[in-house]
């Protein structure tokens, strides 16, 4: 108890020392001296990288054809931008395709011939309109509404074969059932992501007609087009429509751009920055995602330029820029380079990130790393994220003293921020995989009220937030490039620091889980509250301990990270302490005597269970292959684990149990179930990803 109370004593002398320390500094604590962040501040652009982005996304249209074969305009323009800067370690390069060909369109057009002509799509125009996978067509036939369309209720009392139907809803959702099982001879679609906000916008869309399936064609209207049309449908007379298009199969290829910044010291050491320069061949963003090329571009030249002009000293580590298709360029390069593939010490990707975010009503959203991959890399970057905050929110000092980033032509909007868990679903889900195990944090502007949809253009862009955004990643690349002793300390501050406040979380949520539960689960919530305060330690000092990768053989740094791992250590029965006096605390309140945790016979057998990885899991999880391989069983084992599927296979690695596993998954993503953890890895194992060792 006294050493809980003196604890207790010390917390409060250092947070009132940190208050009165607070306030009499000019500005928040920095990782770089002041004097660095302000020369990066005055030399990277918004309005550069604005300029890029409307070069780029200036105006929607359609992929001439010879593209497909030769060089695409998109990798062409990063290509000379980068040797204009002066990277001229830059090139293109060809990656594998899952096909020899893909789909192109060269026209389409959608008309109203009765009650009245009227064009109410043209793929010149917006090229959003037509869905890829759509066939060639000249079909004129009547129009009939079935609402989603994607259950049997739907067509109830309505006669669609040899028509065009109406679907409020994406067409792929209502295919099988509207083409396949009811003969429509095709569909006209309406949702994007926010019709709430802008019923004008046309939502991208495919269809995934095979060769088994009857060709058809599929186009997308607005939402207050559709509903016009629904509207009218109701009203009378019928409809007819005339929908012509013309498309192809081409030969093409998948392609991307490299770039390289060599370090001095430690070559073979690389921070990799990423971003997605298609998402597919056919659909196009201005945020999604040339905001993120754009802003990966000037971070190139911003570097390039002050280490050329002294304002920070040459980079000791190298830095690599890469333009990819999303994810499947990724997974693609690091097959194609493995040798390359080893040098990268971390990776930070940016997807959609130049968004004005008052317009957007948006975040600027700094992802972590998920638990399976713990690392400075998130604290770094979120002091940084924090700095920014700070110095553009006003939250110290007077006015003029605040370094203000923000570009001639940009907003002056708050710089609107969050810090959050991994969510995956851009490329950095590459490399945080368990079999490539580069530690990659992802910046992105969420919401969008624009996403996916012919309304994402340069107009939603803002040049302040783009000039942030490549703030925070020179800066960073700026400190993590050249990171030595001192740097080290700063790091195993941040990090030890940070961890005690995320612990403090851990701590709050698994003493609420006891509480909240019912009485027949208050032993249960127990067993699950000490697991969450356990993984989160286990967390907390990895995170600590990889900045062994920047220690090398310096012992006296390395004694000074055991130290700190130690110190978090010390806390852990503490923790424990008072989840378990919470939990004694509501059995007397209950009237139910204590248990002590014990393992099931479930819990006893898994634990006994050890998965380890195939040759088929040494790299990037084929997540593709798993999931075609698991549609061609007869009766699969079923699970349900929600978002804890992709962090199931990062936990395996030969030492973990199959309990082992579920425990992690379940204090990151949980509850989540001893029988669906089970069932996936049975599922990886039957599909050839792993192997079940007895132990």
């Amino acid at each position: 108890m006294f050493k809980r109370i003196a604890l207790s004593l010390v917390a409060v002398v250092v947070l009132s020392a940190a208050s009165g320390q607070t306030a009499q500094q000019a500005g928040p604590e920095t990782l770089l001296p002041l004097s660095v962040l302000r020369d990066i501040i005055n030399e990277v652009s918004g309005d550069l990288a604005f300029q890029n982005e409307v070069l780029l996304a200036g105006v929607y249209r359609n992929r001439l054809p010879q593209e497909y074969g030769s060089t695409y305009f998109e990798t062409d323009f990063i290509l000379r931008k980068l040797k204009e800067y002066g990277l001229q370690d830059s090139e293109t390069i060809d990656l594998p395709t899952r096909s020899e060909k893909t789909w192109d369109a060269e026209s389409a057009e959608l008309w109203i011939t009765k009650p009245e002509l009227f064009k109410i799509a043209d793929l010149r125009e917006v090229p959003a309109s037509l869905c890829s996978g759509s066939a060639t067509t000249d079909t004129v036939a009547e129009l009939v509404y079935v609402g989603p369309g994607d259950r049997e209720s739907f067509y109830i009392g309505k006669d669609v074969k040899g028509k065009i139907v109406l679907v409020n809803g994406m067409p792929e959702m209502a295919r099988r059932l509207a083409v396949e099982k009811f003969g429509a001879l095709g569909l006209i679609g309406y949702d994007s992501s926010h019709p709430e906000h802008d019923p004008d916008q046309v939502g991208w869309s495919s269809i995934r007609v095979s060769e088994k399936d009857k060709p058809t064609f599929a186009f997308m209207v607005s939402t207050r087009q559709g509903q016009g049309l629904r509207d009218s449908l109701e009203r009378g007379p019928a409809i007819e429509i005339r929908a012509v298009c013309k498309t192809q199969q081409v030969p093409y290829k998948e392609q991307m751009v490299a770039a390289l910044l060599s370090g001095q010291d430690f070559r073979e050491e690389e921070l990799v920055f990423t971003a997605h320069l298609f998402e597919g061949l056919t659909m196009r963003g201005a945020n999604d995602n040339d905001s993120g090329c754009v802003a990966v571009l000037e971070t190139a030249r911003s570097l390039m330029k002050l280490v050329s002009d002294g304002k920070i000293p040459r980079l000791r580590r190298s830095v690599r820029f890469l333009f990819v298709p999303e994810i499947s360029g990724t997974a693609a390069y690091i097959q194609k380079y493995p040798q390359i593939a080893k040098r990268f010490f971390a990776n930070i990707n940016e997807d959609m990130v130049g968004e004005a975010l008052a317009l957007n009503k948006s975040f600027f959203n700094l992802e972590r790393t998920p638990d399976s991959l713990p690392s400075y890399l998130n604290d770094v970057l979120e002091s940084i994220v924090r700095w920014v905050g700070a110095t553009q929110n006003g939250e110290f000092g007077d006015e003029g003293d605040r370094p203000e980033i923000v570009s001639p032509t940009g907003t002056r909007d708050p710089f609107y921020f969050s810090v959050i868990g991994f969510a995956g679903g851009s490329d950095h889900v590459v490399f945080n995989d368990g079999g490539v195990g580069v530690p990659s944090v992802t910046f992105n502007c969420w919401p969008d009220m624009w996403y996916h949809t012919s309304h994402d253009t340069p107009d939603k862009s803002d040049p302040t937030q783009l000039k942030r955004a490549v703030f925070i990643g020179v800066a960073a690349a700026a400190f993590l490039a050249n990171a030595g002793p001192f740097e080290v300390q700063k790091m195993a501050a941040e990090t030890s620091g940070r961890a005690i406040g995320r612990l403090g979380l851990e701590k709050l949520k698994a003493e609420k889980m006891i509480v909240d539960a019912e009485p027949e689960d208050i032993h249960a919530a127990l067993k699950e509250a000490l697991n969450i305060v356990n993984q989160g330690f286990d967390r907390e000092k990895a995170a600590v301990a990889s900045l062994r990768f920047f220690i090398k053989s310096d012992a006296v740094l390395e004694a000074m990270l055991r130290a700190r791992i130690k110190s978090l250590e010390d806390l852990r029965p503490l923790f424990l302490g008072d989840a378990e006096m919470t939990y004694r605390l509501c059995c007397q309140r209950e009237n139910l005597k204590p248990q002590k945790p014990s393992l099931s016979e479930v819990e006893l057998r898994l634990a006994k269970l050890v998965p380890e990885r195939t040759e088929k899991m040494r790299g990037y999880f084929n997540a593709w292959e798993f999931y075609q391989k698991v549609r061609e069983m007869k009766v699969p084992p079923t699970y349900r684990i929600g978002r804890a599927d992709f962090e199931v296979p990062n936990f395996i690695d030969g030492r973990r149990s199959i309990l082992d596993i579920r425990n992690a998954v379940s204090a990151e993503h949980g509850p989540v179930g001893l029988e669906g953890v089970e069932n996936y890895i049975l599922l990886l194992e039957k599909t050839g990803f792993v192997k079940i060792e007895k132990r």
